[in-house]
């Protein structure tokens, strides 16, 4: 009989010989030539934690459950689940791993709360077969503690230890705030604890690193739900150059040598497990973080998940940044490329809204075995979802919205980061169906050797996001919808505003208490009712901009939220621009440190047998300095080669607008590891004369001035 196992199983299973010996037929000795085994496969094996042969293993979530089985390849195996006592639903196949000898696979879309029977067949035979119950949202609460902000010392440390019949729940009475806008340490900090429960709080402050907002590091069971958290992380002071070992980032104010990140509204550190975040508002940290116009973004992120144990679920939450406070990731991992770095195993991230960051809305990149990304709506970034780092698999992606747009200088990658590092025995393992994928490409990476499992229900469009996408998602159980997700188009010119105002419908089947959301810097519009009931069946809305406040940038991107008391929320995000701003054409005087080409005429770059043009510029004392392009396109990027003091030819990226002109940062090569048009640091020059050549190398585009400065952050591309 098959042994059912709920909890980890460690120990070491296959290693390399034995993979090989269970290894395909068309597996060639050529590929394993390729490939190199691990420094230690018993540490990879330890973190995997695989099952044994013969074994079975069922972590169940809410309405998800990951499946492990050890065996070898069994031809024709099936998996089939059910409710007691209810009809068998086929389910998806669990895939096998020749390094670990064992199947992996998930279950999708259970209900809470409920027990589940569940079989491995092949050729009419039951193999394996066992039960679970899926966790419940509504548990039993033994105990209330109700804190007190005027007494409140931080952090506030909480290392309770209730019981799976009986959690411990803190709160505090309406209206209060814990913590304060000078409050560095942690507001909570959550150890060694059992089964508690945050809830129905407003926090603000934490620090980063170790004084996140909320801390969470060895804990099991640990719920934070319906809690407003903002006002968190370090402003830090933002560099330009490597000083000290660092990169162009934000900085701490002293010693100007370490890069900040790190800085979370919630930090789940290694040792949690069973984790829930749900239903919070995260927005407005006190920082933000830098673009890839310079270098790797870092900073601030709503939500950090750090090489935790297992089963972390993070669901309808709304994780809200903007261009002046940019998250680095939204949700960020930790230990990209190791097996048990990130969420590690056994997660489920769905219904969450997250918006507007310079790197990824979400990184999945770490071990990623049985991690289930589903339902979110994921907008406004460099790229929506990163699994590059898919050390162990299988990860699943789908039924999610992948919305347009970029980070806040306007450059973009591909909605799903697909490379891969793993550089261990056999591929890892990616489905990937059911999402929508807006604007930008989604380009699988080979080194996932044919398991990516895309399937034709995803849907990818160039066109803005169809309403119904729109409204759908981020998917959650409300009982009203809004006729809209996302107002674009507004257009501001001197004191007006086009449309001045914009009117939307929230259709009700029931009443319905609300309020409107929004962060602290989108006070450019209003929404209005802000808050009152929601009566049964059409509730109008009028969304009104305010053009005296929208002034000293190009861009105006945002959102807002249409929240029940619960803290579940309909969300809209909102893209205006002011048309008659641009930057200017010499954003710095000329000088001895800031030379623009004379005279320079509009020229049309058409490719790499087009014209090349020279910059002759003569520096009176040597430095650090930067180079940049001023340029025009109808295409939202394209590649230049440059060349400077004869060197040969290198790539750069190039952000362009239609409507206005912008300076670009120029890239001198993977050493400077550029991307997104952007370079980690600045070229030492010498005092004398340089040349800078240029030419086109990708779409046509014009352009309109050349200069080189050592004063960067005049020259950012708004």
């Amino acid at each position: 009989m098959n042994r059912i196992m709920m909890v980890a199983v460690v120990g070491l299973c296959a290693c390399a010989q034995a993979a090989l010996e269970t290894a395909p037929a068309d597996f060639k000795w050529g590929d394993w030539q390729k490939m190199r085994p691990p420094k230690s496969p018993e540490k990879r094996m330890s973190l995997i934690q695989p099952v044994k042969a013969g074994e079975l293993r069922l972590v169940p979530t809410y309405t998800s459950c990951s499946v492990c089985w050890g065996s070898a390849p069994v031809e024709g195996l099936a998996l089939e689940y059910r409710a007691a006592g209810a009809e068998w639903k086929k389910g998806e196949t669990p895939i096998h791993f020749l390094d670990a000898a064992n199947y992996r696979g998930s279950i999708f879309y259970l209900a809470e709360d409920t027990r589940y029977e569940m079989r491995l067949t092949a050729g009419g035979k039951t193999l394996a077969s066992g039960s679970f119950r899926t966790w419940k949202s509504e548990v039993p609460v033994a105990r209330t503690i109700v804190i007190d902000p005027a007494t409140a010392t931080y952090p506030i440390v909480v290392s309770e230890k209730g019981r799976p019949d009986g959690w411990i729940r803190y709160t505090t009475k309406p209206g209060a705030v814990l913590g304060g806008k000078d409050v560095m340490k942690s507001i909570f900090k959550i150890t060694d604890a059992k089964y508690v429960i945050l809830e129905n709080m407003v926090i603000e402050g934490g620090g980063g690193n170790r004084d996140n907002a909320v801390f969470i590091e060895n804990s099991t069971g640990v719920r934070v739900r319906n809690c407003e958290i903002y006002g968190f992380g370090r402003v830090g002071e933002k560099l330009f150059t490597a000083k000290g070992g660092g990169k162009p980032s934000y900085v701490d104010e002293k010693g100007h040598v370490r890069t900040f990140n790190w800085s979370a509204g919630i930090m789940i550190d290694p040792g949690s497990a069973e984790v829930t975040v749900e239903r919070c508002y995260i927005h407005d940290a006190r920082g933000t973080s830098n673009s890839w116009f310079y270098s790797h973004p870092s900073g601030t992120e709503g939500i950090f998940v750090n090489r935790v144990a297992h089963s972390i679920v993070l669901r309808w939450n709304d994780i809200v940044g903007s261009d002046l406070h940019r998250w680095n990731d939204a949700i960020e991992g930790c230990d990209n490329f190791g097996e048990g770095g990130g969420f590690n195993r056994d997660s489920d991230i769905y219904g969450n809204f997250c918006i507007y960051a310079n790197d990824d809305c979400i990184e999945l990149d770490g071990g990623q075995q049985n991690v289930r990304c589903f339902q979110n709506r994921f907008e406004a970034a460099i790229s929506d979802i990163s699994i590059q780092g898919c050390m162990v698999s299988p990860v699943y992606v789908f039924d999610n919205l992948l919305a347009p747009c970029c980070d806040e200088f306007g450059y973009v990658n591909p909605c799903i980061k697909t490379s891969t590092f793993n550089p261990y025995w056999f591929e890892p393992y990616a489905g990937i169906w059911g999402n929508w994928f807006g604007e930008r490409a989604f380009n699988p990476s080979r080194g996932y050797k044919g398991r990516m499992d895309i399937r034709p229900d995803n849907i990818y469009s160039t066109n803005d996001i169809p309403r119904a996408w729109a409204t759908k998602y981020p998917v959650r159980d409300l009982p009203f919808i809004l006729d809209t997700g996302v107002i674009k188009g507004v257009q501001v010119t001197g004191p007006a505003a086009t449309p001045a105002a914009v009117t939307f419908t929230a259709e009700a089947t029931l009443e319905q208490p609300f309020r409107i959301r929004q962060n602290f810097d989108a006070d450019w519009f209003t929404v209005s009712p802000a808050a009152g009931i929601l009566k049964k069946g059409a509730n109008r809305f009028t969304v009104t901009f305010i053009p005296g406040k929208m002034q000293d940038r190009r861009f105006w991107r945002s959102a807002f939220l249409v929240q029940t008391p619960e803290g579940l929320s309909r969300c809209v995000s909102i893209y205006a621009e002011r048309m008659d701003f641009a930057p200017p054409v010499q954003p710095v005087p000329p000088g001895p440190r800031t030379i623009y080409a004379p005279n320079f005429a509009p020229v049309r770059m058409t490719g790499p047998k087009g014209e090349v043009r020279e910059f002759t510029f003569d520096l009176a004392e040597g430095g650090q300095y930067w180079l940049f392009a001023r340029a025009k396109g109808t295409k939202p990027f394209t590649n230049v080669k440059i060349s400077l003091d004869g060197a040969p030819f290198v790539a750069s990226g190039i952000r362009l607008w239609s409507t206005h002109e912008v300076w670009n940062l120029l890239c001198f090569g993977k050493k400077n590891k550029c991307a997104g048009g952007g370079s980690v640091g600045g070229q030492e020059l010498k005092a004398g004369r340089h040349v800078l050549r240029l030419h086109g190398a990708g779409v046509p585009f014009t352009l309109t001035g050349l200069a080189v400065s050592d004063k960067p952050g005049a020259f950012e591309p708004r």
